[in-house]
């Protein structure tokens, strides 16, 4: 397993499977996580410590279970290092305000493995399931999803947030700026290995170099928010059923319309099905309902939210080399596409 693909709990990413953790690592990346956390987490280094993967692992890379006789936590190793500390307070903030979320208990902890330095965090780890369906989950997932934004709109971590995303937005522009260029000149080495599904989706590329609009900072609605919504960002609580909203990593550069927010969670959770019509409504209608107040130009942000993340693809192809599978490029066109299919009821 590459360590792209070690980033991804599940393989496709926001797709998941059952949160079980059955896989015994390596002995070295087990003395590597346990260096990394030893004088900021202790339970790590106790005798009776034992930690579990959730997918086979080849590196340190990827999410493990930490259980000692005292209790169980979840531990991640990212390349991603984000911001450790702004993710920690904004998690810690919301918890104490009663939101279900799960915060960080230890934020960017470095792990040396040869020429690579990692981040490891600890969470406690909840007891849970994903997403399984029901109105339920969705009414569940809906109201926290409308606590967390109300907790936020005076967020003590807005000026830093919101000076990290319009950095980010500023990117993107200029990204969205080169795609346009590019389709002038019948051009396509922005693309670099994924030239051939540029040519091959010509048309819609157009349409995103005509209408994305990345400076989501500057609207008057722009606040803090969980910033990518999926299904393997939310956990249900096994005893109470709670939607618990985790992995906050996007929050630190995300200041945009709660639309953003509703946007992922209409796009994962109503519709990624391709629902017929009567219960795509019904979906919308308990969405509605739980989360609150009404969410404007709705089916404008789903299209925004597409755009946005090939740009962010784009940004890391050209920034730091990254390559993504053209899966993922798929699956932004198709959730763009599937906003015109269900305009009428959004």
């Amino acid at each position: 397993m590459s360590v792209l693909d070690a980033e991804f709990a599940w393989p496709g990413g926001d797709r998941p499977g059952q949160p079980e953790f059955e896989h015994e690592p390596q002995p070295a990346v087990v003395a590597a996580i346990t260096q990394a956390l030893a004088s900021a987490f202790p339970a790590a280094d106790e005798p009776d410590a034992r930690l579990r993967a959730l997918r086979p692992p080849t590196g340190p890379v990827g999410r493990y279970r930490l259980a000692t006789a005292r209790g169980a936590w979840f531990v991640r190793v990212s390349t991603r290092w984000g911001n450790p500390e702004l993710e920690r307070a904004i998690t810690t903030d919301l918890a104490a305000r009663g939101v279900s979320v799960n915060p960080l208990l230890v934020a960017g902890r470095p792990l040396q493995w040869n020429d690579d330095v990692f981040r490891v965090d600890v969470r406690p780890m909840i007891a849970g399931r994903h997403f399984d369906g029901s109105a339920g989950d969705l009414q569940r997932l809906a109201a926290t999803l409308g606590a967390c934004h109300h907790a936020l709109v005076d967020s003590p971590r807005a000026a830093a947030v919101r000076a990290a995303a319009s950095a980010r937005d500023e990117r993107l522009a200029k990204i969205r700026d080169l795609l346009a260029d590019a389709l002038k000149r019948d051009a396509f080495e922005l693309f670099a290995e994924q030239a051939p599904w540029a040519r091959a989706h010509r048309e819609w590329l157009d349409a995103m170099a005509d209408g994305f609009e990345p400076r989501l900072d500057e609207r008057p609605e722009a606040q803090c928010l969980h910033g990518e919504v999926h299904p393997g960002n939310v956990l249900f609580r096994a005893d109470d059923g709670a939607a618990v909203l985790v992995d906050f990593e996007e929050s630190v550069h995300v200041f945009a319309p709660p639309a953003w927010d509703v946007a992922f969670l209409v796009q994962r959770f109503c519709l990624s099905d391709d629902p017929a019509p009567a219960a795509a409504r019904e979906r919308l209608a308990i969405v509605s309902l739980a989360y609150g107040p009404p969410v404007p130009d709705l089916a404008g942000m789903m299209r925004q939210a597409a755009w946005f993340c090939i740009a962010a693809i784009l940004d890391m192809r050209l920034s730091q080399g990254l390559a993504t599978p053209g899966g993922e490029y798929d699956k932004f066109v198709r959730l763009e596409r599937q906003t015109h299919t269900f305009e009428r009821l959004l």
